[in-house]
């Protein structure tokens, strides 16, 4: 029954392109590491910001430092280095915007 089966279908690594394969599962891991690091960054920021109260600035900070911390230990390559810049300068300034409404209130 089994070679039966064997022989319907063929040798897979036949009908199967390896190195598209091999590719496309490289491109999904290197995604669920983004995805990884980037939901670390954000727990991170809403832990010290909001949870521990800590205020703002801290939890922009720990953003920095865990979204510096995955991109050198998972070598995450120029694009993360440039979305960390500026993810952090629009939190930056969301932050000083608020800031300053507040104040202003």
């Amino acid at each position: 029954m089994a070679s039966a089966h064997g022989s319907e279908h063929g040798d897979m690594d036949a009908v199967m392109d390896m190195p598209a394969h091999r590719g496309m599962f490289a491109g999904f891991i290197k995604a669920v590491e983004w995805s990884c690091a980037f939901i670390a960054m954000l727990l991170a920021l809403t832990v010290f910001s909001f949870a521990m109260g800590l205020g703002w600035w801290t939890g922009l900070i720990a953003w920095v430092v865990v979204g510096v911390a995955a991109g050198a230990l998972l070598g995450l390559g120029a694009v993360w280095w440039a979305l960390l810049g500026v993810s952090t300068v629009l939190l930056a300034a969301g932050g000083a915007v608020t800031m300053a409404l507040i104040g202003a209130g």
